[in-house]
């Protein structure tokens, strides 16, 4: 937070879990990706706990995923962990979301990250 000079955009930060909150069952999401540094992580992981305590009490809740490119255990981990990921593209590198592509229990799109923009 103390990295954002403007005052303006520091007042539309909220936490995490608020954040999470925003999101809804069945929507999609779009993520930043391409390596390490470039996909949220706080976010993903606030909304995948909100996933599980919904499962916990009866409720089906799961999202779509679009990113970047890559991302890593902090978003698709543990989103798939969750079993909160209905459907991903364009790239996934992460070994439970793989699990789980080849279970056919996630759909996935593998397509080269130029056409993820057009498809949007």
């Amino acid at each position: 937070m103390n990295r954002i000079r403007s005052a303006t955009l520091r007042q539309k930060l909220i936490p995490a879990k608020a954040a999470a909150a925003l999101i809804p069952p069945g929507c999609t999401i779009g993520m930043s990706g391409f390596t390490g540094s470039g996909y949220p992580k706080a976010v993903p992981q606030a909304l995948a706990r909100r996933i599980e305590a919904a499962r916990l009490a009866g409720d089906p809740f799961r999202v779509r995923i679009w990113t970047g490119a890559s991302t890593g255990p902090e978003l698709d981990g543990v989103l798939a962990k969750a079993d909160g990921i209905e459907f991903r593209l364009p790239f996934n590198s992460d070994p439970i979301a793989r699990e789980k592509i080849n279970n056919g229990e996630m759909e996935y799109l593998d397509m080269h990250l130029s056409q993820v923009a057009p498809m949007a």
